[in-house]
């Protein structure tokens, strides 16, 4: 069985929403995406995890910084959107994934 690919595309910048002309010109990223739970050292809970990995890199495979405690916001035959938190040099931000099966996007 083959993986599906998707296409990631961040929609926030340092918890800010980006305008939706940004979001047009904004680079995507692809790969597989796991969700998985783990515990959080810092937040010292177990925490929901969702990650988009480079299939061909075993070794520091994540193509994003991962989204914790991810939620579905919103589902369609074609994309959904999880929403969380990303942490950045040890700050937590608000962030949300579109994501689409790659070469919808």
């Amino acid at each position: 069985m083959a993986d599906v690919l998707f296409s990631v595309l961040r929609m926030r910048h340092r918890g800010r929403p980006l305008p939706r002309r940004e979001l047009a010109n904004c680079e995507r990223a692809s790969g597989d995406v796991r969700v998985e739970q783990v515990f959080d050292e810092e937040l010292r809970r177990y925490v929901r995890m969702a990650r988009l990995l480079d299939p061909v890199r075993p070794v520091n495979a994540d193509q994003l910084p991962p989204l914790y405690d991810p939620g579905l916001m919103a589902m369609s035959p074609l994309a959904f959107t999880l929403a969380g938190f990303e942490r950045v040099d040890g700050v937590d931000y608000a962030q949300s994934w579109l994501i689409t099966p790659r070469g919808l996007s």
